[in-house]
């Protein structure tokens, strides 16, 4: 037998398991993703946190919204996914309440912060509103994600009336929750990507 007719198949294999090694091995993006809910930004713990105060299991829902068209759906979920926390009614199953929705974006220009908007401070560059927040990732995030002609990557938060008015309009503890979900949200996506600053 000719070895020459050999080292082709040879080749194949090796490469075939070169690829499956690359999408089995587990890496940050796959367990966090596994592990967390709102495409592994979040805790099931985070989630709840920031509520109306009339209980109910916490129930995440992902959409993609009408007008992504196939070339969003082709890149990373985490641009073309709205993450929409909500409450099931503990009296009626089958009905949700709406606690706030979180979603990641490239944008060339971040929004003004809001009257009454905090810095989010730990370093990074955003604001906390009473209902609505957001927050930059570092700068490599943008490479890392795969979208460098992004001058930024925003992760943005907004508070559903529904949470507002279960608070009984206490922004103050509002702003606390919410400051704690989008510096988690931030922190899991910092992992994933490997981009912490």
């Amino acid at each position: 037998m000719n070895k020459k007719y050999l080292v082709l198949p040879a080749v194949l294999a090796v490469a075939a398991a070169v690829v499956a090694t690359v999408n089995l091995w587990p890496t940050e993006l796959k367990e966090l993703r596994e592990r967390n809910l709102c495409l592994g930004m979040l805790t099931e713990r985070t989630a709840g946190l920031l509520q109306d105060g009339k209980g109910g299991a916490v129930v995440v829902d992902g959409l993609i919204p009408e007008g992504s068209g196939s070339v969003s759906r082709s890149v990373d979920p985490i641009f073309s996914t709205i993450c929409f926390v909500n409450r099931e009614n503990a009296d009626d199953k089958s009905g949700m309440r709406l606690q706030y929705t979180l979603d990641v974006r490239p944008t060339e220009t971040l929004n003004d912060p809001p009257k009454g908007a905090t810095p989010i401070g730990d370093g990074l560059t955003g604001w906390v509103g009473q209902r609505r927040s957001e927050v930059q990732l570092p700068d490599r995030c943008a490479k890392e994600m795969r979208r460098p002609d992004a001058q930024y990557i925003s992760v943005t938060l907004k508070v559903s009336p529904v949470a507002i008015v279960g608070r009984d309009w206490d922004y103050a503890s509002l702003k606390k929750d919410s400051r704690t979900v989008i510096l988690e949200a931030v922190e899991n996506l910092t992992k994933q990507y490997d981009c912490a600053a």
